[in-house]
């Protein structure tokens, strides 16, 4: 799966049905996937289902490939392990770092790390 599929496979997971069904129809395009990664910093958070958070243990995910996007990577930069994506991003908000089979991710939004979520571990 590329990047666009597994992103789609994540939200139609970890999404309220709605908001999940606009971002589906936002990754087809290039402009929607821009539209995706401006919308990191607010409006990806209030889409979260309350059921899809989990508790911040990423022990189990480290060494696992994924995508992660970013404005200053991309809508889906392939990572051989979440170690090197998560210290790429360490220094930046607004991202969404999602495992290579879509079933979990980690969101951090806009200046608010203390927020950051894992989503779906």
């Amino acid at each position: 799966m590329n990047a666009s599929d597994v992103f789609v496979a994540f939200v139609n997971r970890a999404l309220v049905p709605a908001k999940a069904q606009r971002y589906v129809n936002l990754a087809s395009t290039p402009k929607g996937q821009h539209k995706i990664l401006h919308g990191l910093c607010h409006e990806f958070e209030s889409a979260i289902r309350e059921s899809a958070i989990c508790d911040r243990d990423y022990s189990k995910l480290w060494e696992e490939p994924c995508f992660a996007f970013h404005s200053k990577l991309g809508f889906g930069a392939e990572y051989s392990k979440l170690t090197d994506a998560y210290n790429e991003l360490s220094t930046d908000d607004s991202w969404l770092i999602v495992m290579r089979d879509g079933t979990a991710g980690i969101h951090r939004p806009e200046s608010r790390w203390d927020a950051e979520k894992l989503i779906g571990g």
